[in-house]
């Protein structure tokens, strides 16, 4: 049994519904013993989400029917009770089944009638949860034996033993179950095997360079397994989990990393629409939100080569106006690019241009003398400056509004002896420049007004100076 985490939402299909029909509609007999006079939901997942298709009560012996006139697409689906507990289906070829099972340990407990693939699954899940309990138990006293050599040599040969029956079995569904979604299911989970690699003899720091070969593998073939035009993958949490894997943890973390295997990834799942609609949303979305800094240039290089070239047959005109206008406010300051010239005014009146002010390290700072949390920053960075500044380090204190009352009091209260500036006219357009939509916002330039790091804490600032001076 699992808990239910996700909030259920009753939402219109995200991709139409695909997939070859197998019957006219769905038929789903359910009876679940300890219920009586209540409501079951049959969910099914979306990625990493869970959503309702169809409600029904059930009479007081537990008993009621999921029917429907057109197919389920193909899936894992999810009975539902009230308890917001659940037990999964396989949703595939066979629409027309029963089940029988019990309020207490429903996979334990489960007949199932008229479908061989909901067997299979319910066998496939029994079996996966004994060889996690083995592997549990078997973790416990490895724990405890650590100080046995000859213990943990006998315990380790016992793990090896259950990770080797895993896979066996996987093989044997694969093998004997072709074209249905378990088989696809499975196949899809498994990561590529890497190889030992051969390292010759005298080699300096092998087991780098056996790191390196074996990031490469892992990278060039982790989804050989994934079969992208079977769209039944999109209603489990496996493509999802997937993506989500590869992403974060398998590729190093930088753009020059990540924007070719985007790219990859997305070719591949060309083979479905519905595959590659996914997919690249998947995609767009996460490195809009990543908080990893520079990561807006993957955003970039995705809404770029698929969403404003057209390829994104889905989005309206609207949307993608919208997401040009995000782009260009991005394309200026990614990490890399020669930081927008600024001529800048002085209290006294006098210019400042960025581009001519040498310095080894100068830091933009965008404030306000309202913001909250400016009032915080302000003093950091002064104690900062000051630490700094015979060795290489300018401020740029850029006040974004044009109340020169305020901004002389505020720089005179906090003894701002900085590069103190502003724009009232806007003449620089920093604010789409440098993306100003909050303060503060920090960057930090090098010598060649290079950006080297955009929209980091102070904090991070900190360790950054520390580094580098």
């Amino acid at each position: 049994m699992h808990s239910f985490i996700n909030k259920l939402i009753l939402l219109a299909f995200f991709i139409a519904a695909g997939g070859p029909l197998y019957s006219a509609g769905y038929n789903i007999n359910v009876r679940v013993e300890g219920l009586q006079d209540t409501t079951l939901l049959l969910a099914y997942h979306f990625g990493n989400r869970k959503y309702i298709k169809d409600t029904i009560q059930v009479d007081n012996a537990g008993s009621g029917v999921f029917r429907g006139g057109e197919p389920l697409p193909g899936g894992i689906y999810l009975v539902v009770m009230p308890d917001m507990n659940f037990f999964e289906l396989l949703i595939d070829r066979e629409q027309n089944f029963s089940i029988e099972t019990a309020l207490e340990d429903p996979v334990g407990n489960m007949k199932i009638t008229g479908s061989h693939e909901n067997k299979r699954f319910i066998e496939y899940h029994r079996f996966m949860n004994r060889m996690q309990q083995s592997s549990a138990d078997l973790q416990g006293r490895i724990q405890s034996s650590r100080n046995d050599p000859d213990s943990m040599q006998y315990l380790q040969a016992l793990r090896r033993n259950i990770d080797n029956e895993v896979q066996d079995y996987w093989k044997s569904i694969i093998e004997s179950n072709p074209g249905t979604l378990l088989a696809s299911m499975i196949k899809a989970m498994q990561n590529p095997e890497i190889p030992d690699f051969d390292i010759p003899a005298g080699t300096a720091n092998p087991d780098s360079l056996r790191w390196v070969k074996g990031y490469q593998y892992n990278k060039n073939h982790f989804f050989d397994n994934i079969d992208f035009s079977d769209e039944r993958l999109l209603r489990t949490p496996v493509l999802n989990n997937k993506l989500e894997h590869f992403f974060t943890r398998v590729l190093i973390q930088s753009p020059d990393s990540i924007v070719p295997q985007a790219f990859r990834v997305v070719e591949y799942s060309k083979a479905s629409e519905n595959v590659f609609q996914y997919v690249l949303v998947y995609l767009l979305n996460h490195y809009e939100r990543s908080q990893i800094m520079g990561h807006d240039e993957i955003f970039v290089e995705l809404a770029e080569r698929y969403y404003l070239s057209g390829e994104a047959f889905w989005v309206n005109q609207e949307t993608i106006d919208k997401l040009r206008e995000r782009v260009e406010r991005l394309k200026p300051n990614l990490i890399g690019r020669t930081a927008a010239e600024m001529k800048l005014r002085t209290p006294r009146g006098n210019t400042v241009s960025l581009h001519d002010t040498e310095s080894e390290y100068i830091i933009l700072y965008f404030y306000e003398p309202s913001c909250g949390h400016c009032k915080v920053v302000t003093p950091r960075l002064n104690e900062l400056y000051k630490k700094y500044m015979n060795r290489g380090l300018a401020v740029f204190g850029i006040y974004i509004y044009d109340d020169t009352a305020e901004w002389t009091e505020y720089i005179s209260d906090n003894n701002l002896d900085w590069i103190n500036v502003f724009d009232p006219n806007n003449t620089t357009n920093f604010r789409h420049n440098y993306d100003i939509y909050s303060t503060p916002t920090l960057y930090i330039l090098d010598s060649d007004k290079t950006i080297i790091a955009k929209r980091v804490g102070i904090e991070t600032v900190e360790q950054i100076l520390e580094e580098l001076l």
